[in-house]
């Protein structure tokens, strides 16, 4: 309530708020990502020599791991020079840590091989990206003939899923009345 409306003076009420301004439009939707360009071929060579690369230090890394983790195991196996070779040795090995140990740089070798042979099979078939390598299966004889097997495969498929349920389904039929029949 105001307080001067007892003198019959009386300010205006305030102006209605502005309305709300329209949402805005949506964005519009990104443009397709463009279809990389083959680039010059110094480029390209050496952007598909990176894989094996670095396949390359990672092998010698795990070398290196290796020959160290070697080195260590057998210092570790000679007693120390006042320690008596008929007593316990002081670290006693364990199997599990060991076998552990073992896997871990075996994987860690096979990794780094395998770098090394996928990066020279796509340098070998000039493939650069994922692309690439689909566009040359989809362009051979091998990728139309894969095509039609899976798509024959996943008929296969779905036929012996709906034979399967129509036998479960009838099997629960049986069985309800059966049990309407037992009461």
């Amino acid at each position: 309530m105001n307080p001067l409306s007892w003198i019959g003076w009386t300010t205006p009420p305030p102006p209605p708020p502005p309305p709300p301004p329209p949402p805005p439009p949506p964005p519009p939707p990104p443009p397709p990502a463009p279809v990389p360009e083959r680039g010059s071929e110094a480029s390209r060579i050496a952007r598909q020599l990176v894989l094996p690369a670095i396949g390359t230090s990672f092998l010698l890394l795990s070398i290196g791991l290796t020959r160290r983790s070697v080195v260590r195991r057998r210092l570790a196996t000679k007693p120390a020079y006042y320690h008596p070779n008929t007593a316990q040795p002081i670290n006693p090995p364990s199997g599990a840590l060991d076998a552990l140990e073992a896997l871990q740089l075996a994987t860690l070798n096979v990794v780094s091989v395998a770098m090394i042979m996928v990066g020279g099979g796509a340098f070998a078939m000039d493939v650069q990206t994922i692309e690439e390598l689909r566009e040359k299966f989809r362009n051979s004889g091998a990728g139309q003939e894969w095509t039609e097997t899976n798509q024959k495969a996943d008929e296969e498929w779905e036929e012996w899923v709906a034979s399967t349920l129509a036998r479960k389904e009838v099997k629960e039929r049986v069985k309800m009345e059966v049990q309407q029949g037992k009461r």
